[in-house]
């Protein structure tokens, strides 16, 4: 198990919030949706491009992306869930 407390702490931290915010979006929630996306964004932005393996540089772009469209959409957009990629 992780460090909790160590200095990957917030890495951690911002990958559960972008899974718990992929949860709020598949079940229609958009304040949760936006909540936990922009959280898990801004915790993981101390660790680009990438940390430990992963693109992070990408994750982050798509999650920022697809918050600004849920923003400024009426309806409930269709987006693609946001996914873990190696680091080249």
């Amino acid at each position: 198990m992780p460090d909790r407390r160590g200095p990957d702490a917030g890495f951690y931290k911002g990958l559960i919030q972008v899974a718990a915010g992929c949860l709020h979006y598949r079940r229609g929630n958009r304040r949760g949706t936006l909540n936990k996306w922009r959280s898990g964004a801004d915790y993981l932005r101390p660790y680009l491009p990438g940390h430990l393996g992963v693109d992070l540089a990408s994750l982050v772009a798509l999650v920022d992306a697809n918050r600004l469209v849920l923003e400024a959409s009426a309806v409930w957009p269709e987006l693609a869930l946001p996914s873990i990629q190696r680091a080249a």
